[in-house]
């Protein structure tokens, strides 16, 4: 009788997964189910469209009561949260920024990138809407034992899910408010990269040369951030004035 740890080194792990045989439908079947499904997919519909709550938004406003419950009314912006994200249109169509965002867990993904929209939605910065790029999978196997003559397997699946912004015709002072602010209040378990288009003219480089100061943008002006205060430090120093 073998022991029961040595029978269990010498076997290989393998998906538990069967495979199962179906059998294949005749024409009247097939064409018998498809009518089924549309018909629940009809009845579906019309059940969403009979359950709809109407929408009546309000704003909270401090000297109106309302008799009904003795309550104050929910605000116009947390009720837009029930609903998707608003979106401006874009007046000329011009890139300014890309919010790239990269992430294991796709709904945390989509929670992130409504949230950028919202927020670019009350500053008044024409979005695009969440675009899913390319989707990640790779595959590990490693040996499930530390002796490097082990036969035991041990697979690890990781997916990475990517997904992208476009933000048009927005102020460079706004979108470097707006990505301050969605830095600041982002999700932990997702990254953000953020690719921002600037346009200048062909006499940059003259320019450039001229000035003799550098000033920081009118967003920054008033914050008591130190990071902001070394930013601007650096900007007036000698030695970047000399090898810029």
């Amino acid at each position: 009788m073998l022991h029961p740890y040595r029978l269990q080194s010498n076997v290989r792990l393998f998906s538990t997964r069967g495979y199962v045989l179906q059998r294949f439908l005749t024409p009247k079947e097939l064409i018998s189910k498809t009518k089924q499904e549309q018909l629940e997919n009809q009845q579906f519909q019309s059940q969403l469209r009979q359950n709809q709550s109407p929408y009546t938004p309000r704003t909270l406003s401090s000297h109106t009561t309302y008799p009904e419950n003795n309550k104050r009314p929910i605000p116009l912006n947390v009720e837009l949260l029930q609903y998707k994200p608003l979106r401006l249109p874009q007046t000329y169509g011009d890139e300014v920024a890309t919010l790239h965002l990269r992430g294991y867990d796709d709904d945390d993904l989509i929670r992130m990138g409504e949230f950028a929209l919202r927020s670019a939605y009350y500053l008044g910065i024409p979005m695009s809407k969440l675009t899913s790029l390319k989707t990640e999978k790779r595959l590990y196997t490693v040996i499930k034992s530390p002796f490097a003559q082990a036969k035991t397997k041990q697979n690890f699946h990781r997916t990475t899910y990517n997904k992208s912004l476009v933000a048009y015709d927005a102020n460079p002072e706004v979108v470097d408010l707006w990505l301050s602010y969605v830095n600041r209040y982002k999700l932990q378990n997702v990254d953000i990269k953020a690719t921002i288009v600037a346009r200048e003219g062909l006499d940059y480089n003259q320019e450039l040369a001229k000035l003799e100061e550098f000033e920081l943008p009118q967003a920054y002006e008033g914050l008591e951030d130190p990071v902001a205060r070394k930013v601007k430090e650096l900007l007036q120093s000698e030695e970047f004035k000399k090898t810029l």
